[in-house]
């Protein structure tokens, strides 16, 4: 009998332990972060090395962090980046330019000059 409860807590409290991991691994789903986007305007150079900003159509301004595309290149050229949102760090907030901020992965050139 003695063996039996043993056996019952012992799974009781896997299950538990378990599933307070889960819950506290799982991310928030309605945080916004890590949904892919597509931002077409005029690539800026931003406050710091690699980093980058981009006006789109509707007026909001993105921070665009470089993933190895090498966007020093495309400074001052109309472009459409792709990438995944992301959240901003501490100097990154108090710095301001931006509203919102993408980690960029693809990046194409609508032309060679902004309007």
């Amino acid at each position: 009998m003695n063996k039996t409860i043993g056996i019952w807590t012992a799974a009781l409290a896997l299950f538990f332990t378990l599933g307070l991991a889960e819950a506290y691994a799982a991310p928030a789903s309605h945080s916004g972060y890590g949904k892919t986007v597509e931002l077409t305007g005029c690539l800026q150079q931003g406050p710091t090395a690699k980093e980058y900003m981009i006006q789109n159509g509707d007026g909001v301004t993105w921070g665009v962090n470089e993933a190895d595309l090498y966007l020093n290149h495309y400074v001052g050229q109309n472009v459409t980046i792709t990438g995944s949102t992301m959240r901003a760090t501490t100097a990154e907030r108090k710095d301001g330019g931006a509203h919102h901020y993408v980690e960029a992965m693809d990046i194409e050139v609508n032309s060679q000059h902004c309007q």
